[in-house]
């Protein structure tokens, strides 16, 4: 409870686009890397609907524990995908369906939306340490 008064829900949208934003580098970085596969088609995330989507499962309520020390953890913490990934739509050039030009425009696009959310999580935490700060006078 006293979380969830300090760290609000704009808080937690940032943490769950920062996660968000590391797995679409991921996917990216994996688009670029098999440029050379014969056959490799380029994977994307759809970063509006995959943050809607963690918004909402939140917003319904829905939180998964672990019963067991063995279990793997949850969320970005946990390993496993945060949004589901999908084969994106592209040219096939002859000998693959990635597009450089393309590639770098979302890295781009990503590394934005990544630096964003942590500068504004950052100025949340300096509110709260000034708060913090200031309080004792």
């Amino acid at each position: 409870m006293q979380n969830q008064l300090i760290f609000d829900h704009s808080f937690q949208v940032l943490e769950k686009a920062v996660g968000i934003s590391q797995q679409r580098q991921g996917l990216i970085s994996n688009n670029i890397s098999n440029l050379d596969t014969p056959g490799f088609k380029a994977q994307e995330i759809d970063f509006k609907s995959a943050l809607k989507n963690a918004i909402d499962l939140e917003a319904d309520g829905i939180t998964l524990s672990r019963t067991h020390d063995n279990h793997l953890g949850l969320g970005s913490t946990g390993g496993g995908p945060i949004a589901d990934s999908f084969e994106e739509e592209g040219e096939f050039d002859g000998l693959n369906w990635v597009d450089m030009d393309n590639e770098m425009k979302k890295l781009t696009e990503n590394k934005l939306i990544y630096r964003t959310a942590v500068e504004a999580m950052l100025r949340k935490i300096n509110i709260i340490k000034t708060v913090i700060k200031e309080g004792g006078r």
